[in-house]
């Protein structure tokens, strides 16, 4: 029997459900899949120099013969569907076929042909998932599983439940289970300040829209995972109009989240607010929120992929309308990523809609660091933009199995910052009860709670008087206090881990004046434009063109050539090439388009950054010819994707104009992201004041605020040692921005080391020794630096710490109070 009418016909284990294929569909399937997707950005290395470069025929004979089938496309399939037949959810078969392991998105592949489909299903008994799931539930948890099922609703797509055929980690986080029956918890995780209808409301600026309370899958974790949140009544379309008016008559709110469950399983009530806050002057923002992204990307492809052309068709008129359409996502785990999600991305964001990627941190899961780096790179590569990881994972009933206490967390930020590129960093967050802090800038523990346990006292940037334009009630909860500084400490359910974390809280300091010294302004804008070069190497430079500035990230000046590109090709730990030159990117675009085309054929490099301050003081040089350039070369793709971006810098708000709005748009409009680093220059724009000015105008124009450098910037040598930034100042500022401002415009606080970046406060420890600052270096080791320079030894000025952690003086800070953020 050839392979046109080879047949398989299997019946899965425990379900005993069959399904019949046919061999030629198998072989066409993988043999497509690998020639369109079979490298090694995708696959990794060590399958990639398997089946090696060709066409998919090619490399599919390759897998064939060093798995053991050559020549035997019948007997290699015939291993795997018989494996696939066993594997359940809970108990998924390794995909190995002599001791080659079979990737999950090539699998997957071939899961598309034995169990087709795209719809979604509500399990409501256990023997409909046994079905679904291949699973066999013994018969003393039989009872117990209903229960939760009928407590917690099930509902899983075709696409989620063959993932789950061949990933735990996906089972995880969609199949019940008994532990849900747990009281340990709460029902509700934050107090909703200010509820009417279906809008909810937690921050002045911005406000919630529950347009539909089902998904077409339930995560287990999910704060609203109750029935009664599941079942509630979808709100009616006078509904959604009375929520419009009311934000009409709301000028404080500048965003709007429409979400729900997920917005998009209502047609109606998502496009009805969409075309009514079109027309309210003040709004800013739509942000449209959906995990069907991940676990049913198939709903934005039906119906000739109404939900993704009409997005596309909406964003325009939202520019037309000086405004933006922004889309939420989540991701927990690489083993969600399919073809399908990164291709929906790319579409998205190549059409000028920002998708940006919240992570829920899920103990057992997602929480040690190297599963995380896979997921935001291949994120990322696809044009994502990486916003929180939320710590820990919302306490409530249920969800015991998925609480990881906060030091785990806050360690695992360390792992990125050492092993991930600066641009997809996540911001580390906790929704506290009354809003969102970010670890150890905006919000810290204090200490725990004195009559239970299970809680701590968490203080966050908001005050009473936040609330009272929206929330007149906050006095009557008693999970808020005032602390000696005048914000608000939450109490809050969680495990902190290390006692060492609590560290009290900080006095009430004096009101900086905000006043700009535009003279020194005018002169530090000059200097800036003079080298552009940031000059940090944090291991022994092979070349005068190439600076290594971090595991994952080179500078490379425009004139570099061979030498330096062998030295990125020779190890994929990089990921993005930065160019830096003494001139602006801009005015040596032609040998960087160059090195660029050059570099899109090493695949680990997923990112191209061109330094550019001419794109704030000069962005009349961005012509129509350079903006067209820079798209052809922006390649948002799936298998081997390079995407570019542009690095800024806006030292105040008085730089924006409206021109760089325009520019921003048109570059964005081609998947091209433009991101702001600002050093903290004291007298210039070292108040909280400035700053929420500054990143309230970026965010107006469409530029993304990246990171606040704290110290060490070379625009900050001369300048902050003459005028030292206080540390006091840079929580004054977070806190005002986190409190005052969109989530979606929160930089990071970060200082420039000769060993690399860290993070204030939050990978870094600050501390005064004999007079001088010194900085602990959390993210690194001497064997980090080492693996990248077998010869680096120490700086002369650099020791250590009890854990091997570097420590080095830093000059330009100094601290006017006795709190630090340690």
């Amino acid at each position: 029997m050839g392979i046109e009418e080879t047949v398989y016909h299997i019946e899965f284990v425990n379900s005993r459900e069959t399904s019949s294929v046919a061999l030629s569909e198998l072989v066409a399937g993988v043999t497509d899949f690998l020639a369109h997707f079979g490298g090694a950005y995708l696959l990794g290395k060590t399958f990639y120099n398997i089946v090696g470069d060709g066409d998919g025929n090619t490399k599919f004979k390759r897998l064939l013969q060093t798995a053991g089938y050559k020549n035997d496309a019948k007997g290699f399939f015939a291993e795997i569907t018989e494996k696939l037949a066993r594997s359940t959810s809970t108990n998924p078969v390794p995909m190995i076929v002599n001791n080659v392991v079979l990737p999950n998105l090539l699998v997957l592949s071939v899961l598309e042909k034995i169990i087709p489909g795209n719809r979604y299903i509500s399990a409501r008994n256990v023997s409909q998932y046994e079905k679904l799931a291949n699973e066999s539930i013994p018969e003393n948890e039989r009872d117990a599983l209903q229960k939760v099922m009928d407590t917690y609703p099930v509902r899983l797509s075709l696409h989620t439940l063959r993932q789950m055929r061949i990933s735990k980690n996906i089972t995880y986080q969609y199949a019940p289970f008994l532990e849900e029956l747990d009281t340990v918890g709460q029902t509700n995780t934050w107090i909703g300040q200010f509820h009417q209808g279906l809008l909810e409301q937690m921050y002045q600026n911005r406000v919630i829209f529950l347009l539909n309370m089902s998904c077409p899958v339930y995560c287990r974790f999910c704060f609203r995972k109750h029935k009664e949140s599941r079942n509630q009544t979808n709100p009616t379309q006078a509904d959604v109009k009375k929520a419009v008016k009311h934000i009409d008559q709301s000028p404080s709110v500048k965003e709007i989240v429409l979400t729900g469950g997920d917005p998009f399983l209502n047609k109606k009530n998502m496009m009805c607010p969409i075309d009514g806050l079109k027309e309210v002057p003040h709004v800013q923002t739509l942000r449209l929120a959906t995990r069907s992204i991940s676990y049913y990307p198939h709903l934005f492809y039906d119906n000739d992929a109404f939900w993704l052309n009409y997005l596309k068709i909406k964003n325009m008129e939202l520019q037309q309308a000086g405004k933006r359409l922004e889309v939420a996502t989540h991701f927990i785990h690489p083993d969600e990523i399919s073809l399908d999600s990164l291709a929906l991305i790319s579409e998205l964001v190549k059409n000028g809609i920002a998708v940006y990627v919240q992570t829920p941190f899920l103990e057992g899961c997602n929480d040690e660091g190297p599963e995380l780096t896979r997921l935001f790179s291949l994120l990322r590569g696809a044009g994502a933009e990486l916003h929180y990881i939320y710590i820990p994972c919302s306490p409530i009933h249920g969800n015991s199995v998925y609480w990881s206490p906060i030091s785990k967390g806050l360690e695992v930020s360390r792992y990125l910052r050492a092993h991930l590129s600066d641009r997809i960093i996540p911001r580390i967050c906790t929704a506290t009860p009354i809003g969102k802090i970010d670890w150890h800038s905006s919000g810290w523990a204090v200490e725990r709670d004195g009559a239970d346990e299970h809680f701590i006292w968490i203080r966050t940037p908001y005050t009473p008087e936040y609330f009272k334009a929206f929330a007149e009630r906050m006095d009557q909860f008693d999970n808020v206090r005032v602390n000696s500084e005048g914000t608000l400490d939450a109490r809050f359910m969680a495990q902190i881990g290390d006692e060492r974390l609590f560290i009290g809280s900080r006095k009430a300091g004096p009101t900086k004046t905000a006043v700009t010294d535009h003279e020194a302004l005018k002169d530090l804008q000059t200097i800036a434009l003079k080298d552009q070069r940031i000059g940090c190497a944090i291991v022994s430079k092979p070349s005068n063109k190439l600076s290594r500035a971090h595991e994952t990230r080179v500078e490379i000046e425009a004139t570099a050539g061979d030498e330096e590109l062998e030295y990125i090709r020779r190890d994929d730990r990089i990921t993005d090439v930065v160019f830096s030159s003494k001139q602006d990117a801009m005015e040596s675009l032609y040998q960087i388009e160059a090195l660029i085309r050059r570099i899109g054929n090493i695949h680990h490099v997923n990112a191209v950054r061109l330094r550019s301050l001419k794109f704030n003081y000069h962005p009349e040089i961005y012509t129509r010819g350079v903006i067209d350039l820079l798209g052809s070369l922006n390649r948002l793709t799936v298998a081997n994707p390079m995407r570019l971006e542009i690095e800024t810098q806006f030292l105040h708000s008085n730089e924006i104009r409206p021109a760089h709005e325009k520019l921003v748009r048109s570059l964005n409009n081609k998947g091209i992201t433009v991101y702001s680093n600002t050093p903290l220059l004291a007298t210039v724009n070292d108040t909280a004041d400035k700053i929420h000015s500054l990143a309230f105008g970026l965010r107006q124009i469409g530029i993304e605020f990246h990171q606040i450098y704290v110290a060490g910037w070379p625009l900050q040598e001369a300048w902050s040692a003459k005028h030292p930034v206080d540390l006091q100042d840079v929580i004054d500022i977070a806190t005002r921005v986190r409190r005052d401002g969109s989530g979606r415009e929160i930089p990071r606080y970060v200082v420039l080391t000769e060993l690399g970046d860290v993070d204030f406060g939050l990978t870094s420890k600050i501390l005064t020794d004999n007079g001088q600052m010194r900085l602990t270096l959390l993210p690194y080791t001497r064997d980090y630096y080492k693996s990248m320079d077998p010869e680096f030894e120490w700086p002369e000025r650099v020791t250590t710490d009890h854990d091997g952690h570097p420590v080095l003086p830093i000059s330009g800070l100094i601290n006017t109070a006795d709190f630090f953020m340690t």
